[in-house]
């Protein structure tokens, strides 16, 4: 009986493809078919098969911006070849609308539309996505399908439930958080209940090198491309595993879905649309070059974080415009703080609070948050970067990780120093999703009430509107204090000399490297540093990436005026060579003026410490 049943099933789910697909038509379900076997001029073609129509014309939409990216992306560029075919097998007239766009005549008797996809990755300077966001075509070796950039939805239907279909090569796994409704060597079949969810889980398509852990309630699944083999998906877990435990006790032991996948693209080309990751509501994609992973474990660890605190938001805390998304006309939220910026926040606090990170490091992070901020024009309101953050500020966005993750810190402090620490924004989080949830998003004017209902705190309603909805300063003078850590705009002080060089890293030789000479001062001189010397040793310590800054910082805090200092570095040749160089110079003091400076106090109060405690755990 067991046999007879699941043959059945195979039977069904793999007869002629065209008989299958007419039943699903017939039964309100968008088939996509995608072909990644036959792959030709790093195009794949495509099919859609939608349900009937009873208007006499139908508008097949390709995205013109996806969640998540706050930019223009215009995926109808990268489409070719468009066709429609009626039920006969007769061609139907298409009309381009504009870029993202076609519509069909005598839709009634529409079957399906047929067209060929190149991908971002290939276009000139990639295509300007941003390369998580993007897709990368190469036969035999890899699809990074972004469904966003592969499949569209017809006007009507972008509710209605999807069935992708991907013909395969043997060889390759498709790595995703979507439904996988049946699988063999040379068709994958993936169900999602409409078009966001659709777009929602993207698929890495390779020769499978995939590692999983149970994480609370979640199967967390990372796997990675890697052309040159350096690092694999067990390297990484390994590297995240203690981010995601820690996350799950941040979020209560419970996490808000049932799987989460890490896709890892390790590119060896220059990352024209720019290297990073993009987080959707059960997955993220990592597009990072080809390095050690010593170079990228930090970076891993904190974007991971970042990206795994997105289940939270916007997954369970959402606005209207998010809700139903626009993925023509998108409608900006208010609320970009919540979104990226307490999100931001979220991933370096819990690192702090579950003693991933000390509390110099956190304070650290803070530190450089804000003087990043302060570059940015403070004279918008951040509710109004967030509106017009696609238009008129868009060169504001940037600013969501810098002030929006001060904003949390801040929304933090304060909810905390009104509830004798017993209700910060962890629990503000559990309770707008608590309230609202995947399926209900709240309305973007109310956001700050609602804040102010769940905590059991009006006043945190003028908090926000003065520091979030105005642009009156965040009272860190007046907050920080309260958990004992002091803070100064500015502070003017003598120190050692570190001869004030920038630092970069060298993949290819796996070397720490000088950079930006042109900022030397007298000390930098005096040792004769210059761009590309790769740095050895510093007063016979070894320099490795790990400990670079580090080693250096020692020795500007433990060491006296007129001392002797020796620097090697490996200089290099004109015939390409290194040569191994002693630098030597004599220390000196230098002013320095640091901005926005965070320390813990030497003797805080015990109200200080409890309050410290509840905050970060320290």
């Amino acid at each position: 009986m067991k046999f007879s049943l699941k043959l059945n099933v195979l039977i069904a789910l793999f007869a002629p493809f065209h008989l299958a697909i007419a039943q699903d038509q017939n039964a309100g379900i968008c088939v996509v078919e995608a072909d990644i076997d036959n792959i030709k001029n790093d195009r794949v073609a495509m099919k859609v098969f939608p349900p009937a129509f009873s208007k006499d014309t139908a508008i097949y939409n390709m995205p013109k911006i996806v969640p998540g990216t706050y930019s223009i992306s215009d995926f109808g560029r990268f489409v070719h070849d468009f066709s429609a075919t009626d039920t006969l097998g007769n061609p139907l007239e298409v009309i381009r609308l504009d870029t993202n766009r076609w519509a069909i005549a005598n839709a009634p008797s529409l079957d399906h539309i047929a067209y060929k996809v190149s991908d971002t990755f290939g276009a000139p300077r990639g295509g300007g996505i941003f390369e998580p966001g993007g897709t990368n075509i190469e036969a035999g070796k890899n699809v990074l399908m972004n469904v966003f950039g592969f499949a569209g939805y017809f006007d009507d239907y972008k509710d209605a439930p999807f069935e992708l279909r991907v013909k395969k090569p043997a060889n390759f796994y498709g790595a995703t958080s979507m439904k996988r409704k049946a699988t063999s060597d040379s068709i994958d079949v993936f169900t999602a209940k409409n078009y966001f969810e659709l777009h929602d889980c993207p698929i890495l398509y390779c020769e499978p090198d995939t590692t999983s852990l149970q994480v609370a309630n979640a199967r967390v699944e990372v796997a990675v491309y890697s052309s040159d083999k350096i690092i694999t998906s067990k390297e990484i877990m390994d590297e995240v595993t203690d981010i995601f435990e820690a996350s799950a006790l941040y979020l209560g032991g419970t996490l808000p879905v049932n799987a989460y996948t890490i896709l890892v693209y390790l590119s060896n080309t220059n990352g024209s649309g720019g290297f990073g990751a993009l987080e959707h509501n059960t997955s993220t994609v990592f597009v990072m070059p080809e390095a050690p992973m010593d170079a990228l474990a930090q970076t891993f660890r904190d974007v991971t974080a970042h990206e795994f605190f997105h289940i939270v938001t916007p997954l369970n805390i959402h606005s209207e415009q998010i809700h139903d998304y626009d993925f023509v006309n998108p409608q900006m939220s208010r609320h970009l703080w919540l979104y990226e910026g307490c999100t931001e926040y979220a991933a370096h606090h819990v690192q702090v609070k579950h003693g991933l990170i000390s509390l110099e490091k956190f304070l650290e992070v803070m530190q450089q948050k804000m003087v990043s901020a302060s570059q940015y024009n403070t004279g918008i309101a951040f509710t109004e970067v967030s509106k017009k953050a696609l238009g008129e500020h868009e060169n504001q966005y940037g600013n969501v990780y810098q002030q929006g993750a001060l904003i949390g810190m801040a929304l933090d402090l304060k909810l905390r120093s009104l509830s004798n620490g017993a209700y910060g924004t962890q629990e503000l989080m559990r309770d707008l999703a608590g309230e609202y949830g995947s399926e209900k998003p709240f309305p973007d004017d109310s956001l700050f009430d609602e804040i102010a209902r769940l905590s059991g705190f009006p006043e945190m309603k003028n908090f926000l509107e003065l520091h979030v909805a105005d642009t009156v300063p965040l009272p860190f003078e007046a907050l920080l204090p309260l958990a004992g850590i002091t803070y100064k705009a500015s502070l003017t002080e003598e120190v050692i000399s570190g001869g004030s060089f920038g630092l970069g890293y060298n993949p290819r030789r796996e070397k720490m490297v000088v950079l930006g000479t042109d900022r030397l001062d007298a000390f930098g001189k005096e040792l004769g540093l210059r761009n590309g010397d790769e740095l050895v040793s510093w007063n016979g310590v070894e320099i490795t990436m790990d400990n670079a800054r580090e080693v250096i910082q020692d020795f500007k805090q433990n060491t006296v005026p007129g001392k002797k200092a020796e620097v090697v570095v490996n200089r290099k040749n004109d015939d390409g060579t290194y040569k191994p160089t002693k630098l030597k110079a004599k220390t000196i003091t230098v002013e320095q003026t640091r901005k926005h400076v965070l320390e813990p106090m030497e003797s805080p109060s015990a109200s200080q410490l409890e309050l410290r405690k509840a905050w970060i755990n320290l």
